[in-house]
Formats: C-alpha cells, sequence, structure tokens
C-alpha cells in the first residue's frame, strides 16, 4: 500500500494530524464493523502513516506540530498549572549558588539560631504532657524570628528579597518534612526525648536549623 492509498483510504489530508488520522480511522472501523477485510486494510493505512511521520521525525525533517508521540510531553501554556507564571518566572530567574561564609558571619548566625532553638528547646521541655499543643503559639513566634532574620542575613549578602523569600520558604519545607518524619519517628508526645515532649518543638528544631542552613551558606 502506498502512502497516497492510506490517504485516500482514511479520507484524510497529507499534513493531518495524528488526531485526525485516528479520528478517521476510528470512524470508519465503527462503520465496518463486520468487514474485516476493510479494517485490516484501514489499520495499516493508519500503521503506515504513522510510520511515516515516525521515519520523518528521526530523520530530522519537520513534520506537524499538531502530530503527538509518546515520549514528547505537553507543555502547558503561560498560566496553566498549579505554579502561576510570575512565580515559574521568578524561580527560573534565580539561581542558587553556594558560598562559604566568613568567621564573623558564621559565629553571628550560629548565636542567632542557637539562642532560638534553646528557647524552643525549652519551650518544649516546659510544656504540660497532657497537653503537648497549648504552648504551639511559642514556636511559631519563634519560628516567625528565624524567617525573618534568614531574610536579614540573605539580603545582607546582596540577595534580592524575593529571591530570599523563596530560598527560605525551601528551607523552611524542608526543614518541616524532615522535622515532622523524625517527630513521627520518635513519638515525644508519648515518649519524651531529652525531655522534649511537645512535637511542635520537635519540628520546629529541624526547621532553625535548616534556615540557619540555607541563610549562612545559600545566596
Amino acid at each position: 500500500m502506498s502512502v497516497e492509498s492510506a490517504l485516500k483510504l482514511l479520507g484524510v489530508s497529507d499534513g493531518a494530524s495524528f488526531d485526525e488520522i485516528l479520528r478517521a480511522k476510528n470512524s470508519i472501523v465503527a462503520t465496518c464493523k463486520d468487514d474485516q477485510e476493510t479494517i485490516a486494510q484501514v489499520e495499516a493505512a493508519y500503521d503506515m502513516l504513522l510510520m511515516r511521520s515516525l521515519t520523518q521525525r528521526r530523520a530530522g525533517k519537520v513534520v506537524s506540530s499538531n502530530i503527538r508521540y509518546a515520549d514528547v510531553k505537553p507543555v502547558s501554556g503561560p498560566g496553566i498549572g498549579p505554579v502561576p507564571q510570575w512565580m515559574q518566572t521568578t524561580i527560573k530567574n534565580t539561581p542558587v549558588s553556594v558560598e562559604t561564609p566568613s568567621t564573623g558571619e558564621l559565629g553571628l548566625q550560629a548565636g542567632v539560631y542557637g539562642a532560638l532553638m534553646v528557647l524552643t528547646y525549652v519551650n518544649g521541655t516546659s510544656m504540660p504532657s497532657v497537653a503537648p499543643y497549648a504552648g504551639a503559639d511559642v514556636p511559631g513566634l519563634i519560628l516567625a524570628t528565624s524567617f525573618g532574620a534568614s531574610l536579614y542575613f540573605m539580603t545582607k549578602k546582596n540577595v534580592k528579597l524575593g529571591k530570599a523569600t523563596i530560598i527560605t520558604i525551601g528551607g523552611l519545607v524542608a526543614g518541616a518534612v524532615v522535622g515532622s518524619a523524625v517527630e513521627n519517628w520518635l513519638q515525644v508526645d508519648i515518649v519524651p526525648f531529652l525531655s522534649l515532649h511537645s512535637p511542635a518543638a520537635v519540628v520546629s528544631e529541624f526547621i532553625l536549623f535548616s534556615q540557619f542552613l540555607i541563610s549562612l551558606y545559600l545566596r
């Protein structure tokens, strides 16, 4: 069977897209359910056109942009998808680099975050075990302070505020994920660990540590 015969049999043009060829094949097959010979010819024509397009693609020839292949994922248009377009652009244009901090920066940030971690620990050990979430607002205040401190330290290194915010949020999420996993394993509200019996305090400690690392090494 020639290409011309296949096009004529399916009733499509030479530049037909994959969807058009598929619809034509399905339409003919649906109307010729009892004619196995015709169905076989239609299937052969469909396979020929599909293989021709694939061969052209492999050879680097230009084929219709409407033809879809299994190994090519569709690209969403601007503003489509769970991530807003402005955020996609911001993330794309904000490469993150790692730098070695100076001794002064290390000492200052270690002091700030160390103090916040000590406060979190004290708060976590002082909460009554019967109400482990009673003082959850205190870790929240400490985390807000660490978030602001991270932004301050990063912008001090000439990192733009938008980029610093994205990096800080990333560190917060990473710390929360790791902290939650560790807390689920320890279950300090049932069996205290190092006198800590507040799940919120355990998660907060990991968030603070991640904030310390990202604000110290990333820019």
